[in-house]
Order: C-alpha cells, then sequence, then structure tokens
C-alpha cells in the first residue's frame, strides 16, 4: 500500500533542504517575479496610452474596447510565453531537491531547451486561467465603471462557477512541468494527459497542502508583502517535495 507524506513532513523537508540556500532561491524568484511585472506593467501602460490617444482622436469608446481587447490578448500571449520561466524554476528547485547543481541560470532553461513544448504546457496553464478567470474578472471591472448591481451578481456567478472549473483543472495541470523535465521524451500532450493521471486521487492532498499555506500569506501581505522573500521558495520547495513524493511513495 502507497504511503504518502503529511503535509507537516513534506514542508519540514522543505525547510531542511532550503537551509544556507535561501539566498539562491529568493533570487531566482525575485528575478522571475520582477520579469513579469514588468512586462505587465509595460504592456498596461501601453494600453493606457494607446486607448487615450484613441478616444481623443476619435471619441468613439467602441474604437477604446477594441483597443481593449487588443492589448487583453497581448497580455494573454507575454503571460504565456513568460509561462515558460516557470520550467526554470521547477528545474532549479527539483536541482535543489535532489542534491544536483543548481543556479539562478536556471531560470531560461526553457528557452534553451524544448521550448515548443514548455511553451504549450505554458499555454494549457495560461488558458486554463483566462477561461476561468477572466470573465468575472471583466464584470467586476464593468461593474466599477457602471456600478450596476446586475453585473456585479454576473461577477459573483462567474466568479463562482470559474472557480469551481479552474480548481480541479488547475491541480490536474500542477505537475506538467516537473513531469516535462522528468520524462523529456515524452511529447507536450503526453506530459499533459499523464500529469491529469498522476494527479488522480492526489488532488485533494495538494489543495489542502495549498491551503495550509494560507495564514502565512496572511502575515505576509501584513508585511507588506516583504514575507513573500522567504514564504515563495519555502512554497516552491515544498512543492517539489510533493511532486517527489507522488512519484516515490513509500510502501507500508
Amino acid at each position: 500500500m502507497k504511503q504518502y507524506k503529511k503535509p507537516y513532513e513534506l514542508k519540514n523537508l522543505a525547510k531542511d533542504k532550503l537551509q544556507g540556500k535561501y539566498g539562491a532561491a529568493v533570487l531566482i524568484l525575485f528575478l522571475y517575479s520582477l520579469i513579469t511585472t514588468s512586462a505587465s506593467l509595460f504592456i498596461t501602460m501601453l494600453s493606457n496610452m494607446t486607448s487615450a490617444t484613441v478616444y481623443a482622436m476619435t471619441g468613439s469608446p467602441s474604437a477604446v474596447t477594441v483597443i481593449t481587447i487588443v492589448f487583453e490578448l497581448i497580455s494573454l500571449a507575454a503571460v504565456i510565453v513568460l509561462g515558460i520561466l516557470q520550467a526554470g524554476i521547477t528545474l532549479f528547485f527539483l536541482n535543489l531537491a535532489c542534491g544536483q547543481p543548481f543556479a539562478t541560470g536556471n531560470l531560461f532553461y526553457g528557452f534553451k531547451k524544448d521550448s515548443g513544448k514548455f511553451l504549450i504546457l505554458s499555454a494549457a496553464v495560461g488558458l486554463c486561467n483566462a477561461i476561468c478567470l477572466y470573465p468575472s474578472q471583466y464584470c467586476l471591472s464593468a461593474y466599477l465603471n457602471t456600478r450596476d448591481t446586475h453585473i456585479l451578481y454576473l461577477a459573483c456567478v462567474l466568479m463562482l462557477i470559474g472557480f469551481c472549473i479552474y480548481v480541479p483543472v488547475s491541480l490536474g495541470l500542477s505537475q506538467v512541468f516537473y513531469l516535462m523535465l522528468d520524462y523529456p521524451d515524452r511529447s507536450a500532450k503526453d506530459t499533459l494527459v499523464l500529469s491529469f493521471q498522476v494527479m488522480r486521487g492526489n488532488k485533494g492532498r495538494l489543495f489542502y497542502l495549498q491551503l495550509s499555506f494560507l495564514p502565512m500569506m496572511i502575515l505576509c501581505i501584513c508585511s507588506v508583502g516583504i514575507g513573500f522573500l522567504w514564504l515563495n521558495p519555502y512554497m516552491q520547495m515544498t512543492y517539489t517535495y510533493f511532486f517527489l513524493d507522488i512519484m516515490n511513495p513509500a510502501e507500508s
């Protein structure tokens, strides 16, 4: 019978492994955050400037709507492309957990090798987020502009539906980068299928593990976000040990 580790055991393993190595772990996640946040801010700024210019020239709200949609698609494309960086983060923490050489340069691994496969995996994750979460976010944005309570009710309904779909699908997709690194000869499609297979019966365990970090997240928010410099590597390391555990559980 398979014996999986308890959440506290995975967390203890993560703490022990990160001792003396927090600097490199913090740096690679900081670089990832810096790159993705900078890209997002640049696209948002460009979108606002373009919308303002188009409205000043045409005075047409519909033209502004079209520009907004175009930039939303550009933003989604950027999220998908930059999502390839997640492969490098996964490699970094896998190497760290398995006692292999690791470096912040691992961050760009996905652009150097099997970039096509990693792009497909990133697209699957990005589209899952967009399909499940964007409709409610759009409605909330519309509500803030119009203060129409009907739009607010629609946003709440879409949020509930999106969340119910997002949770099981995102949990099923959660292991794709680990598996692609572990089985590089597999196609992206096979890796997506395999991720759902290995997560069968393990989604609840991972969801509980994710929720267990919620109190720490609240404390980090209270620290104006500074605490996330410590928490993010800890979470990533814990999720790495979760993957290693479901792939090689102890036998009782």
